[in-house]
């Protein structure tokens, strides 16, 4: 008698986690459902809903809700994992560390290093569970002896970068069950299965942690005294032209919310000098840049060799991945990037790939600038 491999299905209350949970019930597998509660800011006021009674957009009692009927329905066991100060300690915490150097970090990708794919992953073998499954769009396919990462089938919701750190052990108990389909045909499945909670369901988008329209608001709560200083607001040449209320209020490339009295002409963010605490400003064109240097680096498969290699680079989510000559060295990487690229931002990740296959990443350490 075969026995069974037994899944921790990571439901979110979402349409992908949904079908993805459908799909393994469909194709024989034990599966149980896992809903992860994080933690959320406390002291925020939510201006959209009008409430005192924020809520974590990844997690709140209507996705949690959901969740649990669609496991009642599937016939699935369901548990709820209070994650809120292994989340706290190794997201928001993170979050703001980060933007008080004046690097922009990116929660989603140390979510799934920590908690997706690192806390759970724990539990999974606590469990005696064989898989964690999620709604990722992404693929895991055998190449060459090696477990390899590659981008999902569909190329507007393709998530292969927020996932670039997993290791080839984590890969030996993740599935992607939705990784194959793009977007309209999830739907169409959640339609056939009965999934009616779905219909019309919108998808949560910004920072899930505080409902802030701006970081700025946030980061003013959690931030210590003295960390916030004002400074001097200079163009590219040199030139004084204002005065900014604390650099951690911005990033690379940003355009809006940069007060320079009467002045007409659109400035955009191209640097934040930390060490002296100012404000770079220019045109356009002045945030694109094509050299910088990456560390902090994870790898799916064996790592690169020292030396120089020709791959595509990806800098932010729902970027197209670019030419780039790599220069690796130790623990650190060196990018040159075939044409300039807008807003390469300290603090964010950058994704290597062979084709659509995943090969790694790092967190982008600092940009080497023609002028500022």
């Amino acid at each position: 008698m075969k026995i069974k491999k037994k899944v921790l299905v990571a439901m979110s209350g979402g349409v992908d986690s949904s079908v993805a949970a459908v799909l393994l019930k469909k194709k024989g597998y034990d599966c149980v459902g896992i809903y992860l509660n994080f933690w959320n800011d406390p002291t925020s006021f939510d201006e959209e809903k009008l409430s005192d009674f924020p809520q974590n957009k990844c997690c709140s009692l209507e996705t949690a809700n959901t969740a649990r009927r669609i496991a009642d329905c599937l016939g699935m066991p369901f548990y709820v994992l209070n994650v809120k100060d292994q989340f706290k300690k190794d997201v928001v915490d993170y979050f703001i560390d980060t933007y008080r150097i004046c690097h922009t970090p990116n929660p989603c990708i140390e979510c799934n290093r920590k908690i997706k794919f690192g806390f759970l992953l724990k539990r999974m073998k606590q469990l005696g569970a064989d898989y964690i499954a999620t709604g990722h769009y992404a693929r895991v396919r055998k190449r060459r002896g090696n477990l390899s990462l590659y981008m999902g089938k569909d190329p507007i919701k393709d998530q292969s970068y927020f996932l670039y750190t997993l290791t080839q052990e984590q890969l030996k108990h993740v599935l992607f069950p939705v990784g194959g389909m793009n977007k309209k045909k999830v739907k169409k499945l959640a339609e056939k299965f009965g999934l009616k909670e779905m219909e019309g369901k919108k998808e949560s988008q910004g920072i899930c942690f505080f409902p802030d329209k701006k970081h700025s608001d946030f980061l003013k709560r959690y931030f210590p005294d003295g960390v916030l200083k004002k400074g001097p607001i200079i163009t590219v040449d040199g030139e004084k032209i204002g005065e900014h209320e604390g650099l951690q209020f911005f990033t690379v490339g940003q355009r809006k919310g940069i007060d320079i009295g009467g002045e007409q002409k659109p400035w955009y963010v191209v640097r934040l000098d930390h060490e002296n605490n100012t404000l770079v400003v220019g045109k356009n064109e002045d945030i694109f840049q094509d050299t910088f240097y990456v560390h902090k680096l994870t790898f799916t498969e064996k790592e690169l060799k020292d030396g120089s290699h020709t791959l595509k680079a990806r800098i932010r989510y729902r970027f197209p991945p670019q030419k780039a000559h790599v220069e690796k060295n130790g623990d650190f990487i060196k990018i040159i990037f075939s044409k300039p690229q807008r807003a390469i931002t300290p603090g964010q990740s950058v994704v290597f790939y062979d084709g659509k296959r995943v090969i790694g990443g790092g967190i982008i350490s600092k940009v080497v600038y023609d002028k500022a």
